[in-house]
């Protein structure tokens, strides 16, 4: 009897073993969650402006979110004329830019600001002695021919007692403002801090640089940002909301790790390889400027945002005024 007891006290164990083993491999094989697809655009081609996206959706943070973020290039359309028409949710674009857009009603809104302050300026060959604004009077300056930028050039020397009138105007042709710089096309030109400016440093050539908002705060402009489509914003607020929160993370750890979120950068963009020890100079520089606090990241200060387009309202320089506290949202940051 006790044989017979003990044999079905076996037979059960292995059948509860067994049977265990069944659910824990049914655990195994079930079929992963589903991940949302939205769709990004970049402003132009990958570089250290972009880089917390990268590392965001490395490190799994997007997934985290339940979201599949689609990292795209623009094609032929701009952009903020790809959001405006709701053919994309969410993109990188610039305050300054917006505003022509915004002048006319575009349908779009600034959710974050990927850096706290402007880091734009302009660049000057060394070897001239150009050290502020003033002194680019009898220069040659390499110009995009856009209304607004002239007109920063133009304020910021005469802030600084300087004559615009006498400066020589350069068509600025080249993908960036280094080569010709050097090669003696032009004396100076608007650049990026962490792109051009770091990028002459890499390559040995010497430059002056001075920040727009060093000479007028008016000029402190967000770029870049983060735009999104009015439409998907009302509609999507909780995965906007996703979305950034994914993003702040990410732009976060690229401020703790800037060396190996430059690396993170070059893995999803290869082209960048050849320009490593530039891209990691300019990584560890925006570590610096992407948040003074890393907990506001991504914050747009009203009174900065609404500052730069009075003064476009004051030089008459888009199609209509734009009103304060118009195109920007800090509604769906955490």
């Amino acid at each position: 009897m006790k044989k017979i007891k003990y044999l079905l006290f076996v037979i059960f164990a292995i059948f509860m073993l067994v049977a265990c083993g069944e659910k824990k491999e049914e655990a195994k094989t079930e079929a992963p969650v589903e991940l949302k697809k939205v769709d990004f655009l970049l402003n132009w081609v990958p570089n250290t402006n972009h880089t917390g996206l990268y590392v965001a959706k490395e490190k799994g943070y997007f997934a985290e979110e339940g979201i599949d973020l689609d990292i795209k290039q623009p094609a032929n359309e701009s952009t903020s004329d790809l959001v405006i028409n709701n053919k994309a949710p969410m993109g990188v674009y610039f305050q300054d830019y917006m505003a022509s857009k915004l002048a006319k009603g575009a349908p779009i809104t600034a959710v974050a600001a990927i850096i706290e302050n402007n880091t734009s300026g302009i660049i000057t060959n060394k070897k001239l002695n150009i050290n502020s604004p003033k002194e680019l009077a009898g220069h040659k300056y390499g110009t995009w021919d856009i209304p607004i930028e002239l007109n920063m050039l133009q304020f910021i020397m005469e802030k600084d007692g300087g004559d615009f009138s006498k400066v020589e105007l350069v068509p600025n042709t080249d993908d960036n403002s280094i080569t010709p710089l050097s090669n003696g096309v032009f004396d100076a030109a608007p650049v990026y801090y962490a792109w051009d400016k770091i990028m002459g440093d890499s390559l040995g050539i010497e430059t002056n640089f001075f920040y727009y908002k060093d000479y007028a705060p008016e000029l402190n402009f967000y770029s870049p940002v983060i735009i999104a489509n009015n439409d998907y914003l009302k509609g999507n607020k909780e995965e906007a909301t996703k979305i950034l929160r994914a993003i702040k993370k990410g732009y976060q750890y690229a401020m703790e790790h800037p060396e190996e979120a430059a690396e993170i950068l070059i893995k999803y963009a290869p082209e960048l390889e050849n320009k490593k020890a530039m891209i990691i100079e300019s990584q560890k520089y925006l570590a610096t400027q992407y948040a003074s606090n890393k907990d506001k990241w991504g914050y747009i200060d009203p009174t900065r945002w609404n500052a730069f387009y009075n003064w476009l309202n004051e030089k008459g320089l888009t199609k209509n005024p734009i009103p304060e506290n118009t195109g920007f949202s800090n509604d769906y940051l955490e």
